[in-house]
């Protein structure tokens, strides 16, 4: 896990290289700073997160993660003003669950944002009455397993089906920064 700290707007994180990114909730604003996030991917890293290289809804998804409304959260990481991170999640059609994702811009892999991301998601979806989050993650996505590992959530396999894992976490299992 990383450090953070309560600020007016948001928390701050600190990074494992040492650098501080601002974790605060989307808004309409930010729109074109989700987009440029996403212009950063490399081809694997949007099929990694979108199961394909070139999705066609990313102006749709922009603006969903940015309008604030019931039923999703949106929380960006931001160094000197930048975007390099965005986790999300969504409910679903199970009561108290959500479905859980994050991108972090292509220069900034390993540094902690993903880790930082999703360990302040978490509280906030707990916090929210979120009792799960769900994720199909492609087996390939070591990356992802490990910002889950290192972020402190341990999601069960709930079952696999051609190359996509179902992970299932039990936000009343995980011990987060606010316990």
């Amino acid at each position: 896990m990383t450090e953070s700290d309560v600020v007016d707007d948001g928390f701050t994180s600190r990074l494992r290289d040492g650098a501080t990114v601002l974790l605060r909730r989307l808004e309409p604003t930010d729109i074109d700073a989700v987009i440029a996030l996403h212009d950063t991917l490399s081809d694997r890293e949007r099929y990694l997160r979108f199961f394909t290289m070139h999705p066609a809804h990313l102006k749709a998804l922009a603006d969903k993660l940015t309008d604030g409304s019931n039923g999703h959260y949106a929380l960006g990481a931001f160094e000197s003003g930048t975007l390099v991170g965005v986790a999300n999640y969504e409910i679903c059609g199970r009561p108290a669950t959500a479905d859980v994702a994050v991108i972090v811009a292509h220069n900034d892999h390993l540094r902690g944002v993903g880790t930082a991301l999703l360990g302040r998601l978490a509280q906030i979806a707990r916090d929210n009455g979120i009792q799960h989050l769900v994720a199909d993650v492609l087996t390939t996505n070591h990356l992802m397993f490990k910002v889950l590992h290192d972020a402190g959530l341990h999601p069960q396999h709930k079952n696999y089906d051609s190359g996509v894992v179902h992970l299932d976490i039990d936000l009343a299992a995980v011990s987060l920064e606010s316990d």
